[in-house]
């Protein structure tokens, strides 16, 4: 298991190989707590209520924005024990703040035009889980990870992605792609079938994306993989152009610096 890598450090990769090496050599460099701010507070909610979608989905059309306001209401109360290290100490009416932000009316109203196209059913296939942060692990990929739903379409189980940011005009992030196509991999490798699409789902527009599995995209995982292992045995990768370097823990020690090793990178 020393070589297995989460699907974790893969979208780390994306977005700054260096941050991979450091925190791989320097787990207690990380800060102790993070910063709660409103914006973090509306990630955990939005994540949180759109695993309930699909039972606001089964309730009357015209009662979906009620449905979900209900279990925001819950969401709030329950969050600071499931999140109990992560919102150590934060108030329970800055939760409530939070949510306020959350247009459950819009969401709501989203849910039931999606019902009126595709009809209620077929979307209850589509977004009620089977199993929720259901952890796989492969011997085989050398790979690991949760994704956020498991969902039985048919006979298939698929993976399924909640993303609570902004959502590009067509398809899905790169990272999104790349990530989906990771857990799919680790579907089939668990389950012993073919994955052929996965979905992302971009909770605060209930836009749910399918995203077709395609074999470059499975090479690109694997290489990714490699390129992980090779910096977690030592191997210090160039600093990405436009990481994010001024929120990170370890911006002191990430010395823009090239070698004949780094080149590779």
């Amino acid at each position: 298991m020393a070589d297995t890598v989460l699907v974790s450090d893969l979208v780390t990769y994306l977005r700054c190989p260096r941050l991979v090496y450091f925190r791989s050599r320097h787990n207690d460099r990380e800060p102790a707590e993070r910063d709660v701010d409103a914006r973090y507070l509306a990630h955990l909610l939005s994540k949180e209520l759109a695993l309930t979608y699909h039972r606001a989905a089964a309730s009357a059309s015209e009662d979906v924005p009620e449905a979900l306001r209900i279990e925001l209401d819950r969401i709030v109360n329950d969050l600071p024990v499931v999140y109990r290290a992560e919102l150590a100490g934060v108030d329970r009416s800055v939760i409530r703040d939070a949510a306020e932000g959350l247009d459950t009316g819009a969401i709501g109203s989203r849910i039931a035009d999606v019902i009126r196209k595709t009809g209620r059913d077929e979307l209850l296939a589509r977004i009620t889980p089977c199993a929720v942060e259901y952890a796989i692990y492969s011997d085989a990929l050398g790979l690991a990870g949760s994704p956020d739903k498991l969902v039985r379409v048919g006979d298939r189980v698929l993976p399924y992605m909640i993303r609570t940011g902004e959502k590009p005009e067509n398809g899905v992030w790169k990272p999104d792609r790349l990530q989906i196509t990771a857990y799919s991999m680790l579907v089939e490798d668990r389950f012993g079938q073919v994955v052929e699409y996965g979905f992302v789902e971009y909770a605060r527009f209930f836009e749910i994306r399918e995203v077709v599995i395609r074999p470059r995209d499975r090479r690109r995982v694997l290489e990714l993989r490699n390129r992980v292992r090779m910096i977690k045995g030592g191997r210090m990768p160039d600093r990405a152009q436009g990481a994010p370097c001024e929120l990170c823990a370890f911006e002191e020690d990430c010395v823009a610096k090239r070698s004949l090793a780094s080149k590779f990178w």
